[in-house]
C-alpha cells in the first residue's frame, strides 16, 4: 500500500507519505529509546549503590563489627562520611528484621539525610516504636518490598517504587557479619531520573510537534509554490497539445527567478514560436496557393487556346507558355517542399559553435569551381577583415551554409558577364557582419521592402520560372532564428546590390 501511494500522480501525496512512513520509523526507535532510558539511569544508580556497598562491607569485616545494634550504630557515626551520597541505610538480621535505620538515629541526622525527606523514606510511627525497643509484627510486604524476594550472599537487588510523589530506588545485598545472615539495604530518593526521563520525552514531543508544523508549513509551500504551478503549466500544455485556440498562461509565474518562472517564460517562449509556425504555415500555404492561381490560369487558358487555333507559329507560342507555367508551378512546389524540410531539420539539428571564416571560404571555393560560373567570368572573391583564423558563431551549420550559398546563388545569377561577386567579413560590437555584393543592376527602390518577402522576384521576363521568390526569404527565417538581422540596399558607390548580415558571435 505503501509503495502504491509513493507511486502516486501527487507529488505532495507521495512528499506526505513518505513523511508519515519516515515518522513511523522514526517514532519505534524513539519509543525503545524512550523504553531504555530509565533502565539505563536506574543501573547506573545501582552501580553507585553496590560500590557504598561493597565499602561498607570491607570496612565491617575490618573493623569487625557485631550484628547488633550498638556495634551498628558506632559503626554508622565513624564511617559516616561513606555514606554522604545517600539518603537513607537499613541492616537487617537474617529473619529480615530491622536492625538499624541511619534515619532514626539519634545522632545529627544531616550526616545520614536531610529532613524534609524524612517522610519520603517512611519514617513513621512504627519504625519509631522499633527504635524504642518496643515489640512490633514486623510485616516484610508493607514495610519492607525490597526485602520479599531471597537474596544471595554478595547478590545484589534492585527494587523500585514511587512514594507520594517521590521515586526511590532500593539496592540490597546479604553478607555475613560474623557467622550471621545481614541484609544491607541502600535507599536513595531519584526524582531526577523521573525529570530526566520527563524531559526526554517533553524534548521528544516538542521535536514531534515542530517536525509536524515544519512539514505542513512546507507542504503548503510546496503545493502553492511548486505543485500548482507545475500543475497550471501541464494543465496549460494540455490545451495546447489538444485544442488550436492559443489561452493565456498565469503571467504572474514568469516574474519569479527561480526554476518555475524559467520553466514558464521557456513554455511560453516555445508556445509563441509555435504558433508562429503554425501562423507561418497558414500564411505559407495561402501564399503559395495565390501564386500557383496565377500560372494554373494561365496554363488552363493556353491548352484552351491551343485546342482552338490552326495557326503553327501561335502553337508554338502556346506551348512556350504551357512550358513555362508548367516550370513555375514546378519550381514553386519544389521550393515549397524544400522548405518543409529545411523547418524539419532545423527542429532536428544541434546547433554548435561553427568557424564563420573556414565556413565562407569552402563555399567560395565550390562557387569558384562551379563550371556555369567559370563559363559567364564571373569571380566569386572572400574578404576577411577580421584579420584572425576564427569567428566563431553559434548555429546550424547546414543552415548559415545554406543563407550564404542562396546569397551566393541569388547575386550570381544578378551578374552580368565578365564581373566580380564579393562576400565580405567584419566584425562590430559582438556581432560578425556579413556583406555580398554584386554587380548586377541592383534592387527597385521602390520595391526594395519587399525583397524578402515570399514568392516575390523582380527579374528580366526571361528568368521569370526559373526562381520561386523564396531564396532571400528562406535567408530571412534561418538568420532570425539565429538571433540575427538582415537587409537589403543598393551600392552608392557602384551598380550592384547589398545583402547586409548581423549575426552574434559566441
Amino acid at each position: 500500500m505503501i509503495a502504491r501511494l509513493l507511486s502516486s500522480r501527487s507529488l505532495l501525496s507521495q512528499f506526505l507519505v513518505f513523511n508519515l512512513f519516515a515518522f513511523l520509523i522514526l517514532g519505534f526507535f524513539t519509543y525503545l529509546y524512550l523504553l531504555a532510558i530509565e533502565p539505563e539511569l536506574i543501573n547506573k544508580k545501582q552501580a553507585k549503590h553496590q560500590n557504598i556497598i561493597n565499602n561498607i562491607v570491607t570496612n565491617l569485616e575490618i573493623q569487625k563489627v557485631d550484628n547488633n545494634y550498638q556495634s551498628l550504630k558506632n559503626f554508622l557515626v565513624k564511617t559516616k562520611f561513606i555514606l554522604q551520597e545517600i539518603d537513607q541505610i537499613r541492616f537487617f538480621n537474617s529473619n529480615k528484621e530491622l536492625i538499624i535505620d541511619t534515619a532514626l538515629l539519634d545522632i545529627d541526622a544531616k550526616s545520614f539525610f536531610r529532613t524534609e525527606r524524612i517522610e519520603t523514606l517512611r519514617i513513621n510511627e512504627e519504625l519509631k516504636e522499633i527504635a524504642e525497643n518496643k515489640k512490633l509484627d514486623n510485616n516484610i510486604e508493607k514495610n519492607y518490598p525490597f526485602l520479599k524476594q531471597n537474596i544471595g550472599v554478595n547478590a545484589f537487588n534492585v527494587f523500585t517504587e514511587k512514594f507520594k510523589k517521590d521515586f526511590l530506588i532500593h539496592t540490597t545485598t546479604s553478607t555475613l557479619i560474623g557467622d550471621r545472615v545481614t541484609y544491607i539495604t541502600v535507599s536513595e530518593i531519584s526524582n531526577d531520573i523521573l525529570l530526566a526521563v520527563k524531559e526526554r520525552k517533553n524534548f521528544v514531543l516538542r521535536s514531534f510537534l515542530v517536525a509536524v508544523v515544519v512539514i505542513l508549513i512546507f507542504s503548503l509551500f510546496l503545493n502553492n509554490y511548486i505543485i500548482k504551478p507545475i500543475r497550471l503549466l501541464n494543465n496549460y500544455a494540455k490545451k495546447i497539445a489538444f485544442s488550436s485556440a492559443k489561452d493565456a498562461l498565469d503571467k504572474k509565474n514568469e516574474y519569479r527567478d527561480d526554476e518555475i518562472g524559467n520553466l514558464t517564460r521557456s513554455l511560453t517562449q516555445m508556445t509563441d514560436k509555435l504558433y508562429q509556425r503554425i501562423e507561418l504555415a497558414e500564411r505559407f500555404a495561402s501564399d503559395l496557393t495565390h501564386e500557383i492561381r496565377n500560372p494554373l490560369a494561365s496554363l488552363k487558358g493556353a491548352s484552351d487556346l491551343l485546342n482552338q487555333t490552326v495557326d503553327n507559329d501561335k502553337k508554338v507560342k502556346l506551348l512556350k507558355i504551357i512550358s513555362n507555367d508548367v516550370e513555375r508551378i514546378e519550381k514553386l512546389i519544389t521550393d515549397y517542399s524544400q522548405v518543409l524540410k529545411d523547418e524539419a531539420t532545423q527542429s532536428k539539428s544541434n546547433p554548435k559553435a561553427l568557424n564563420l571564416i573556414s565556413l565562407i571560404e569552402s563555399i567560395v571555393e565550390d562557387f569558384n569551381n562551379d563550371a556555369k560560373i567559370q563559363n559567364r567570368k564571373i569571380l566569386v572573391e572572400f574578404e576577411n577583415n577580421i584579420k584572425k583564423k576564427e569567428a566563431s558563431i553559434f548555429g546550424v551549420e547546414s543552415r548559415i551554409e545554406q543563407v550564404v550559398a542562396n546569397l551566393l546563388d541569388n547575386a550570381v545569377s544578378f551578374s552580368p558577364f565578365d564581373t566580380t561577386v564579393k562576400v565580405i567579413l567584419n566584425y562590430e560590437k559582438n556581432f560578425y557582419q556579413i556583406l555580398v555584393k554584386d554587380q548586377g543592376p541592383g534592387f527597385d527602390e521602390k520595391n526594395i521592402h519587399k525583397a524578402f518577402d515570399r514568392f516575390y522576384s523582380d527579374r528580366p521576363n526571361e528568368q521569370k520560372g526559373v526562381h520561386s521568390g523564396l531564396g532571400l526569404n528562406i535567408v530571412k527565417n534561418i538568420i532570425e532564428s539565429h538571433k540575427g538581422s538582415i537587409k537589403a540596399y543598393n551600392n552608392k558607390e557602384q551598380t550592384g546590390a547589398i545583402v547586409d548580415i548581423l549575426i552574434p558571435s559566441v
